[in-house]
C-alpha cells in the first residue's frame, strides 16, 4: 500500500488579479466575488470592480438567489447597467443549464458503483490527481459535480470545508467524494482514509450525509465506505 498519496490545494497568491489568477490556475480557483468581478468587467467613477461584486454578493447571500435574478433587478444595482446585467444572467442560465444535463446524463445515484463507472469515464485520461464532489438531493438525485482539487501526488491533504461549502452553496442533501489515482492502482493510502474520516465526522456535524469516497482506478474502484464501518 502507498501511504504517500494526498492530495493539492490550490494555492494562488492573494495579490492576483483575477485574470491572472484564472489564466495561472484555472476559472476555478476564483472566489465567488472574483467569478463575478469578470463578468461585470470594469468599476465605475464610484466603486471599484471589486466593490460592486461584493455588494452583489451581499445583496443576494446565496448564489442560488443571485442565479434567479432577472435582467431587470440585476440591472437597478449601482455599477451594473443593462449589458453587464445580461451577461450575469446569461451565466446563470449557461449553469442552470448544465446542472440539467448533468442530472439527465447521471439522474439519480442509485448505487456506488454506478457512480463508480460515471467516474472511471469522467477521470479516463486525466493525467493527475484530481478530487471531485458530487452533490446530491434528498431523493439521490444529482445536483451538480465540482473539481474542488488538482494536484500530485506529494502534497497536502484535501480540507473538508471545500467539500461542504458546496455542499451550503447547492443546498445539498449530501454529498459523494472521489479522487483519481492516475498509476491505475486504486489501493487507498492512509492520507485518504483519514480525509474520509474527517468528512465523515465534519458532515454528521452539520447534518449532510457523506455517500462514500471512492479511490478511482484505470478499470477498478475501491470504496472506503465498504472497508470502513461509519
Amino acid at each position: 500500500m502507498n501511504t504517500e498519496r494526498t492530495m493539492t490545494m490550490i494555492e494562488p497568491t492573494v495579490t492576483m488579479l483575477p485574470r491572472e489568477k484564472a489564466s495561472l490556475y484555472g476559472v476555478g480557483a476564483l472566489t465567488d466575488r472574483e467569478l463575478l468581478a469578470l463578468l461585470i468587467g470594469s468599476g465605475s467613477k464610484q466603486l471599484s470592480v471589486f466593490q460592486i461584486a461584493e455588494s452583489v454578493i451581499q445583496q443576494y447571500q446565496f448564489l442560488p438567489s443571485l442565479q434567479q435574478a432577472s435582467v431587470a433587478d440585476l440591472s437597478q444595482h449601482s455599477g451594473i447597467g443593462p449589458a453587464r446585467a445580461l451577461l450575469i444572467a446569461a451565466s446563470s442560465e449557461l449553469g442552470r443549464r448544465c446542472a440539467h444535463q448533468l442530472g439527465q446524463r447521471f439522474g439519480t445515484i442509485n448505487s456506488v458503483t454506478e457512480a463508480a463507472h460515471f467516474l472511471m469515464d469522467y477521470f479516463a485520461g486525466v493525467t493527475q490527481e484530481e478530487f471531485v464532489a458530487i452533490y446530491l438531493d434528498a431523493k439521490n438525485a444529482v445536483i451538480a459535480q465540482d473539481v474542488l482539487f488538482k494536484g500530485t501526488l506529494t502534497a497536502s491533504i484535501a480540507h473538508p470545508r471545500e467539500v461542504f461549502a458546496g455542499a451550503l452553496r447547492y443546498a445539498a442533501a449530501s454529498v459523494l467524494v472521489a479522487h483519481n489515482h492516475p498509476s491505475g492502482d486504486p489501493d487507498p493510502s492512509e492520507q485518504d482514509r483519514l480525509l474520509t474520516e474527517r468528512l465523515v465526522s465534519a458532515g454528521q456535524v452539520i447534518g449532510i450525509a457523506v455517500i462514500d469516497h471512492l479511490i478511482i482506478g484505470r478499470e477498478e474502484f475501491v470504496s472506503i465506505r465498504s472497508e470502513t464501518p461509519w
